[in-house]
């Protein structure tokens, strides 16, 4: 009981009323039962079974219907065995993802802690990624508790709104800004103290997503630029 050497294409082969012939075979209907579905005579129902066989061989009825659910059968399991490829393809692909950043982000973490300024990592969603001790030191947290913090926790509540509108801005349109280019802005520390601050901006592309680099000067010690102000779009 076997088709022809290209079997696996049985539905292909089949006019659209032989496919429905074979499938209401394969639900169990008599030849009757097909003829009163489809509205034609048994005898039609005949030259119907008679068209498959010169397509697929000499074949007992009971054969093609099994031969038609293997094939099905095959179809069905060649469809799940794709899907299940393309899936381990995008778990692979995300893995990969995961690894480069992790790369990045040890990278970083390395050049953050030898650098003289405090810096903050911020994700584009605006939650901190990484920060280095200068940075958790000026705002008086310790680095657990300042990684994943919302950016806008280090500013005064005040500011909050205008921020968010002006971090998504600034996450459309990344342009590198350089320290002193505008004026001090108002920071927060986690006891609630404000203070003047000069910030540094670049926008770094990663697997996950941008991750802005915050360079950040504390200005209160007599260094402000020209006094604190609300923040803006400039600064972030």
């Amino acid at each position: 009981m076997r088709l022809n050497d290209d079997n696996a294409s049985m539905r292909e082969k089949l006019s659209q009323r032989e496919g429905q012939l074979l499938e209401m075979a394969v639900s169990g209907m008599t030849d009757q039962a097909i003829a009163n579905n489809l509205g034609i005579s048994i005898a039609t129902v005949g030259t119907y079974w008679g068209r498959i066989r010169i397509k697929f061989g000499p074949l007992s009825r009971t054969e093609l219907v099994a031969i038609y659910l293997k094939d099905e059968a095959t179809r069905v399991i060649d469809n799940l065995k794709s899907e299940n490829s393309n899936l381990l393809a995008q778990i692979g692909q995300s893995a990969q993802a995961e690894q480069m950043l992790k790369t990045t982000l040890d990278l970083f973490r390395g050049l953050l802690e030898n650098a003289p300024d405090a810096i903050i990592l911020v994700s584009a969603e605006g939650f901190v990624e990484l920060a280095n001790e200068q940075a958790c030191a000026m705002f008086g947290y310790s680095q657990d508790s300042m990684l994943g913090l919302a950016v806008e926790a280090l500013i005064p509540n005040r500011y909050h709104e205008q921020h968010v509108r002006n971090r998504t801005e600034y996450v459309k349109h990344p342009v590198r800004r350089r320290m002193g280019e505008h004026e001090a802005t108002v920071a927060l520390r986690k006891d609630g103290s404000e203070f003047p601050v000069a910030a540094a901006l670049n926008s770094t592309p990663t697997p996950k997503g941008q991750l802005i680099t915050c360079i950040i000067r504390d200005m209160s010690e007599g260094r402000s630029l020209s006094g604190p102000k609300e923040w803006t779009a400039a600064e972030e």
